[in-house]
């Protein structure tokens, strides 16, 4: 296969991926939602029918929802380096689970929590060459119309490459912390080992398919006056294949990752 048909393949699949997404089948069975006008999107606020079991769920799978996914090769930096990118996370939760129907109220009672198959979380991150091996990763989010957002760093240290820099191993180590809920608290902690490939398209393409697994332990706490549960601490683990397209200056990337719940993640930035 030359290289520039792998090219045409990686930004086929970069550029449609969205589609796949905006396309996917509308669901008209829709649970009953818990209503709060005070916000007008919706946000996080604990139900008094919400069981241990269902909020152990929402801490195993809000652990995959909140994971930092950089969507980068574990080529590094570089000294000096930087980067600024628009993420967007789509994780194929079921919204009909009181896992996640009990911990959302919304605006009115057709404003649901998503649609199509998956929950959408937008994002921006920062990334830094600290030394010629190590990067500094800074995530935010904040959804304007609800009351909560995410805030997160991450450290990816290149641990091994081969003598011509094509082929690279690193390993990343994250946190990120939900804020804004007056009734919960969700904490994730994440390490991955990531594996990748450079292929040199042209003078200003880079091609950078990657590979890798991640564990994570999500942790939870509960401060609603309507329900008494203990704190949830759940570990997990997934698996990840994408791809890193440099054209010049702009960043281009998309990522699958295969887990309890399956997550698609996209990232459009610009670097130097």
């Amino acid at each position: 296969m030359t290289r520039k048909l792998l090219f045409t393949i990686a930004a086929a699949a970069i550029i449609n991926a969205p589609v796949g997404t905006t396309l996917a089948a509308q669901s008209t069975d829709h649970p009953h939602l818990h209503i709060n006008p005070r916000w007008k999107e919706c946000s996080f606020q604990l139900d008094a029918s919400l069981t241990q079991s269902e909020w152990r769920q929402f801490t195993r799978e809000g652990g995959l929802v909140a994971y930092f996914r950089p969507l980068i090769s574990a080529k590094p930096m570089g000294r000096g380096k930087f980067e600024l990118s628009v993420l967007q996370y789509d994780t194929g939760i079921d919204d009909h689970d009181g896992a996640w129907n009990n911990t959302f109220v919304h605006p009115d009672s057709a404003h649901w929590l998503f649609e199509g198959e998956g929950l959408k979380f937008p994002g921006l991150t920062l990334r830094a060459g600290l030394s010629d091996r190590t990067d500094l990763g800074l995530y935010f989010t904040k959804n304007p119309g609800a009351n909560y957002g995410f805030a997160g760093m991450q450290l990816q240290h290149n641990f091994a490459r081969s003598a011509d820099g094509k082929w690279n191993a690193s390993a990343r180590g994250s946190a990120v912390s939900m804020y804004g809920p007056a009734d919960l608290g969700l904490t994730v902690f994440g390490a991955d080992v990531v594996a990748s490939r450079q292929i040199v398209v042209t003078r200003w393409a880079v091609l950078s398919p990657y590979a890798g697994v991640s564990s994570y332990i999500s942790s939870s706490h509960e401060k609603s006056a309507l329900v008494d549960l203990h704190d949830e601490h759940a570990l997990g683990a997934q698996a990840m294949a994408g791809v890193e397209l440099r054209l010049s200056g702009a960043r281009i990337a998309a990522e699958y990752n295969a887990a309890r719940v399956n997550s698609i993640s996209l990232k459009v930035g610009f670097g130097r």
